[in-house]
């Protein structure tokens, strides 16, 4: 009989443990579009340009970020957590996870992992539109542009970004990884991990479209699925 009822203690915390282990991961950040603006610790768009919220019959609410002519920039800065900024900290893995769809092939900057104050690297990762391509870059302390993956896209199209960043302000220690629809990415090295240094004093997220070579054109970012976690699986479409 004991032996038994051990038996059935050892299957139960099986089980347990098995039930248990999906719920380690967790979102960090859901930036539902819903909750309007205020998911975003801040919004950078001067009049006339507008972060907005669209509904959609086919998605229901989603960003647009429009940037109208004579403007470089009109971008969301940063996350809120429970009403509060939430703080990225160095030597963390964090995955980012969003769809985004343009309205024209050359939208500049479309996300940046932006440093605060500007010291060493003013952006260590920076992903564009332009000519015609969705690219990602990485940026070193030098100021070397480090192109690592490249895509021809379609405008008006919804393409799922997951971003994962470990930060570091180690060369050695700090990499990026990408998943595109769905699929995991090789770099322009050959590798699906690419190392570098990817952190300086504080660096938080950016979305929308932003640069000077586009101040005097305009450009629409239609944003939806905003996540933010510590693994792909938190933020995978």
């Amino acid at each position: 009989m004991r032996t038994g009822l051990h038996t059935l203690s050892v299957l139960a915390a099986c089980v347990v443990l098995l039930t248990a282990s999906p719920a380690s991961a967790a979102v960090t950040w859901d930036g539902d579009a819903a909750g309007g603006t205020g998911v975003f610790a801040g919004v950078e768009c001067e009049d006339p340009g507008s972060v907005t919220v669209d509904v959609r019959e086919d998605r229901g609410s989603i960003f647009k970020f429009n940037k109208p002519t004579g403007l470089r920039r009109c971008e969301a800065r940063g996350i809120r957590v429970d009403g509060y900024e939430y703080v990225f900290e160095n030597n963390t893995t964090y995955w980012l996870g969003w769809e985004t769809a343009t309205n024209t092939d050359d939208a500049a900057t479309i996300f940046q992992w932006k440093s605060y104050p500007n010291s060493t690297q003013n952006y260590p990762v920076l992903m564009k539109v332009e000519a015609g391509q969705l690219r990602l870059f990485h940026i070193t302390a030098d100021g070397t542009w480090v192109l690592l993956w490249s895509q021809a896209i379609t405008v008006s199209t919804w393409k799922h970004i997951a971003l994962g960043i470990h930060s570091s302000d180690s060369a050695s220690a700090g990499w990026i990884e990408l998943y595109y629809k769905g699929v995991g990415q090789t770099f322009t090295d050959g590798s699906s991990r690419y190392y570098g240094r990817t952190w300086d004093t504080l660096n938080k997220p950016k979305w929308g479209t932003y640069g000077a070579e586009i101040e005097n054109a305009a450009a629409i970012n239609w944003i939806d699925s905003l996540k933010v976690g510590t693994t792909y699986a938190d933020v995978a479409p």
